[in-house]
């Protein structure tokens, strides 16, 4: 049987029982609004009430969707998952397994069609990988090949009318320096247009805004002076330069915005530049970097507490950011965090120790930041309105290990 066209159910451990999360404590003094002893007043003898135990409610939650891996045969089995989350207390005793629809590469994002609603884009990061998948079919409908020469870097971004598709593509590390491009794509045969300039060195992250006139690009950086890390804001029809925010420092190399809008409130997760010497992974043992833009205020990197930002080591990956509350989540897969923040003020909110913290979501009816993990698949449910843990809630083998998730309505 053809392997794109196989639908199976993730085989659990031998034991076939969903192990619950063991590293779901928090880290640090929760002081999100709503906590109790946090706005208690000073100088009250009486005892400190508990807070209202966090519990999930099930309802509009959605589906959770993320990449995921296993070894296999000395080599890699890889799918997209699917899990939903208004059926979360059978993840939890194990009763139900994920859904994984088989692909034949690790993939980075997921990139939803603004219009044919089971339509997504995957795609590799530093690989040819790239595919077009039916969730509603569940099965892979058409290869994405990069173009000659180059690799996938993991992210693309559709037209407001999903009739193009903008890919971020890089040469080969193995050369060495390399440089990145957006390549943009006619959605109906997947034929290349042309590129798209991104005003910076090494793209990788692209969203679309303001109503689809304009692409945001985050932009790693090179090593000369003249190329710090940024983001930068194109307008799709003239592709001209409309902003650049400067991410000194760091590589710039995610981002989350509110309302959609180029003048949003702005967060960008940066990875710290790999120092000297023969270790590819030393940049893991440094702190990345957070940087919040609220509308229309300059951008400024989180830095206090410091028992907190020295912990988010290695690369800030997944954002989210809840508008009403003005709360963002960011994860450190390298520091097994999952931070919030309050994206007005840049205010620590709370934290949560997390193995390899990975992808973080907001669930449709918005009550809920879900984090996913690539140790065991682990998946933790964080009520949003003050931030406290659903214990039970947590669960393992959610077949989602990858860099990034969504939620979708399906």
């Amino acid at each position: 049987m053809d392997q794109h066209r196989r639908n199976f159910l993730y085989a659990a451990s031998a034991s076939g029982a969903l192990a619950l999360l063991a590293a779901c404590s928090n880290r640090g003094t929760n002081n999100a609004p709503g906590n109790t002893q946090a706005n208690a007043p000073s100088g009250n003898d009486s005892p400190d009430p508990k807070p209202e135990p966090a519990t999930l409610e099930t309802g509009n939650l959605g589906t959770l969707i993320g990449t995921g891996f296993r070894g296999k045969d000395g080599g890699l089995e890889t799918w997209l998952g699917l899990v939903d989350l208004n059926q979360t207390p059978k993840f939890v005793t194990g009763e139900l397994k994920p859904v994984l629809i088989p692909m034949t590469f690790f993939g980075h994002a997921v990139i939803p069609h603004p219009i044919e609603r089971t339509r997504v884009a995957v795609f590799a990061k530093w690989g040819p990988g790239g595919c077009e998948v039916d969730l509603g079919e569940k099965r892979v409908i058409r290869d994405i090949q990069a173009t000659p020469g180059r690799e996938f870097y993991g992210h693309g971004a559709w037209s407001k009318d999903g009739q193009t598709l903008y890919a971020v593509e890089s040469e080969p590390r193995s050369q060495g320096a390399y440089a990145g491009y957006v390549v943009v794509r006619d959605a109906a045969d997947m034929k290349v247009l042309g590129e798209f300039p991104t005003f910076g060195k090494m793209p990788h992250d692209c969203h679309i805004l303001d109503e689809g006139k304009t692409l945001a690009i985050t932009n790693g950086g090179g090593t000369g002076d003249d190329e710090e890390g940024c983001v930068t804001f194109v307008d799709i029809e003239t592709r001209t330069l409309l902003e650049r925010v400067p991410i000194p420092v760091y590589m710039a190399g995610h981002l989350a915005i509110t309302g959609r809008s180029s003048k949003g409130d702005l967060a960008v997760g940066s990875t710290p530049h790999n120092p000297p010497g023969p270790d590819p992974d030393a940049f893991k043992k440094i702190p990345g970097a957070l940087t919040l833009r609220p509308s229309g205020s300059a951008a400024t990197k989180v830095g206090e507490p410091a028992a907190v930002t020295e912990n988010m080591l290695g690369e800030t990956l997944s954002l989210a950011i809840h508008e009403e509350l003005n709360i963002v989540g960011a994860t450190n897969p390298a520091g097994d965090i999952c931070t919030f923040w309050d994206i007005k003020t840049g205010a620590f909110l709370n934290s949560f120790e997390m193995k390899e913290a990975c992808g973080i979501a907001l669930t449709l009816d918005k009550r809920y930041f879900v984090v996913t993990a690539r140790h065991k698949y682990a998946v933790q449910i964080i009520r949003a309105r003050d931030l406290a843990l659903v214990e039970d809630a947590s669960f393992t083998l959610s077949g989602v290990n990858g860099s990034h998730c969504l939620i979708y309505d399906l």
